[in-house]
């Protein structure tokens, strides 16, 4: 017997914490009956629906790396009818999901999944999994202001965080241009985007390139590939040694 939100995230269906807020606002039934108990525990192999839909008991696993365009939203549905990273992979046997978010105006590498489990432990900021952004920047940008966002910056709500590698990647003089290279381990809403703004840089476009030990190499723009068996198992790796780091420090 496993927690419901636990089975429903496992099913692809929802995050984990959307499963949650899914069931209270009584939206899931197992067996024929609604569910708005969060203990609720129950069998794997249940029959499930959420919002009237029968979810699917399939148990294979997907893992796509996937180089998000511009102007696309990081959701499965949007009420306003805008692109979405489901309208890349509406011919898949099962529903994936993004793991975490990318904004709407930036591009870049996003993880889409139906592994509930993967997706949890790769989003919760607890584990700091790496991600490197790369911002176009209008005018030069200074050493000084490079090495800021590796001494540390305030963001919103006078949040303190800073960037574990910064560098000026290059200056196009006659653009008038500077790229920079940066990478974090957090992800605050506009995190990126409002360190940029901390050290009164001319953001003009942000793109994420690399996720931990994944680069978007030759992943063309609106692109997927599969996640081969040792990356996925390479992530799990490094969510393993961390817990076991807190609970010795426990």
């Amino acid at each position: 017997m496993e927690r419901l939100q636990k089975i429903i995230s496992a099913r692809g269906v929802a995050s984990r914490r959307n499963a949650e807020k899914l069931i209270v606002e009584g939206k899931v039934k197992v067996n024929g009956v609604v569910i708005t108990e969060l203990g609720f525990k129950t069998s794997p192999d249940a029959d499930i629906e959420v919002n009237g839909k029968q979810t699917t008991k399939n148990n294979e696993k997907f893992y796509y790396l996937f180089n998000k365009p511009r102007l696309v939203l990081t959701t499965m549905y949007d009420p306003k009818q805008r692109k979405t990273v489901a309208d890349y992979f509406k011919d898949l046997p099962t529903r994936v999901y993004p793991v975490g978010r990318l904004d709407y105006d930036v591009s870049g590498l996003i993880i889409m999944t139906n592994d509930g489990e993967f997706a949890n432990f790769v989003m919760h900021p607890r584990y700091e999994f790496f991600k490197t952004y790369q911002g176009l920047c209008k005018g030069k940008v200074s050493k000084q202001q490079v090495n800021q966002l590796l001494k540390g910056v305030k963001i919103e709500d006078d949040y303190f965080t800073k960037a574990i590698q910064a560098e000026l990647l290059n200056y196009d003089q006659e653009k008038d241009q500077s790229i920079i290279e940066m990478t974090i381990a957090e992800g605050k809403k506009h995190h990126v985007k409002q360190m940029f703004s901390a050290i009164e840089a001319n953001l003009m476009k942000l793109k994420r390139t690399k996720i931990e030990f994944l680069e978007v190499d030759d992943l063309e723009v609106g692109r997927y590939r599969e996640l081969k068996p040792h990356e996925v198992k390479k992530f799990y790796g490094i969510y393993q040694a961390t817990k076991r780091k807190e609970d010795i420090k426990k």
